[in-house]
């Protein structure tokens, strides 16, 4: 039974890529308000400044998890500059850092 719940998890992160990045002028614009470089950008991403001048053109996608790292930052980026145009791409990409396991839940106990 497990295998089909696995199988449906698939489908699911299959029909979610694409859906957690804005379109290529977005992606670009707000890496530019936070005044930030591709190659600043792409060392942090642990990528190849061409590779990610790819990923932020559209010319191709960064797969995980390097993708939920920059739909990440991403959104960041677009809480702090706004975002411009469709932004359901939004709340996916807030979910692709998982929420941290902080040691001050487990204090007091």
């Amino acid at each position: 039974m497990s295998e089909i719940f696995a199988a449906v998890d698939a489908l699911l992160a299959k029909a979610r890529d694409g859906g957690d990045l804005p379109e290529p002028a977005e992606r670009e614009r707000l890496r530019k308000a936070a005044g930030l470089t591709q190659v600043e950008v792409a060392a942090a991403l642990d990528t190849r400044r061409e590779t990610f001048a790819k990923w932020e053109s559209g010319a191709a996608q960064p797969r995980a998890p390097k993708r939920g790292a920059y739909a990440h930052l991403l959104a960041g980026l677009a809480d702090i500059h706004g975002t411009r145009g469709p932004d359901g791409w939004l709340t996916l990409a807030r979910r692709a850092r998982p929420l941290d396991i902080s040691t001050d839940a487990t204090e007091g106990e």
